[in-house]
C-alpha cells in the first residue's frame, strides 16, 4: 500500500470514530469532550464554536507537530491553546500550514480538509471521507452550531462538492465556497512523530500499523 492510502485509511478512522459514526456524538460524549480538550461546556454553548477542534486533533494524532495545529496537549503549560485562532491557524503559511486556494486541479481525496466559508463569520473546517464526483461524506464539528443544546456536537453529513468552473462549493441547504483545502498528501511530509491510532475498531479495517513504516521516525517533541 502507497504511504497516502495508508494515511488515508488512518485519517478517515480517526475521523468517523471522532464524529461517533452514524449515531454522532453529543457536547457530553466524553470522545467530543476528549478531542475539545474540555473546552464546549454548557457555559460556553451559545459562544464556542468546536469545528476545527477536529481537524487540529487529527492532525496531532497524525503526527503532525508544526506550529499551526493547535492544541493544548502540546505541552502541559497552560495558555498552549490559541482561543479564537482554530480556523485562521489551519491557512497560516508562517506557522507551517501546507494550506492551499483549490482549483478545478484539485481532486478531493478521502482525508482533505476544507475551510469553507462565504462572509468570513461563517467559516467551517470540516474534512472528506469520501467523493464521488458529485457528492461528499464529509466529517464534521460544531454540528449544531452555536446553540444552547448539547446536542449534536459532531456528525456526518453528505452533501453535494463541485467546481463550477472558477470555484468549489459545498452543501445542501446552505452552500458555502471552498475557500482553503489542507491536502493530506500535503501533510504526510510535515509528520514528525508516530501516529496514534487509538479509538477507532480496526477489525474490518486495515492494521494501523501499516503507517509505522511511511512515518517520519522521529521525535515527538
Amino acid at each position: 500500500m502507497e504511504p497516502l492510502q495508508a494515511y488515508q485509511t488512518v485519517a478517515v478512522a480517526l475521523d468517523e470514530w471522532a464524529c461517533g459514526y452514524q449515531h454522532g456524538r453529543s457536547k457530553t460524549d466524553s470522545v467530543y469532550q476528549q478531542i475539545v480538550e474540555g473546552r464546549d461546556v454548557p457555559a460556553t454553548y451559545a459562544h464556542y464554536s468546536s469545528c476545527a477542534d477536529r481537524a487540529h486533533w487529527r492532525l496531532w494524532r497524525l503526527g503532525c507537530r508544526l506550529p499551526f495545529v493547535n492544541r493544548e496537549e502540546r505541552s502541559p503549560l497552560p495558555n498552549d491553546w490559541h482561543i479564537g485562532l482554530n480556523i485562521s491557524m489551519l491557512y497560516d503559511h508562517s506557522k507551517g500550514s501546507p494550506a492551499i486556494q483549490p482549483t478545478g486541479d484539485w481532486v478531493p481525496s478521502p482525508g482533505d480538509e476544507m475551510i469553507i466559508w462565504n462572509t468570513g463569520n461563517d467559516a467551517h473546517s470540516l474534512s472528506v471521507l469520501s467523493w464521488d464526483g458529485t457528492t461528499a461524506s464529509t466529517s464534521n464539528y460544531g454540528a449544531g452550531g452555536m446553540s444552547p443544546s448539547a446536542t449534536p456536537g459532531a456528525d456526518i453529513s453528505d452533501a453535494p462538492l463541485t467546481f463550477d468552473g472558477k470555484i468549489w462549493k459545498y452543501g445542501k441547504n446552505t452552500i458555502k465556497t471552498v475557500q482553503r483545502v489542507i491536502r493530506l498528501e500535503d501533510v504526510i511530509p510535515l509528520l514528525t512523530a508516530q501516529a496514534n491510532t487509538q479509538g477507532p475498531e480496526w477489525a474490518d479495517r486495515e492494521s494501523p500499523d501499516l503507517v509505522e513504516s511511511y512515518n517520519a521516525p522521529k521525535s515527538d517533541a
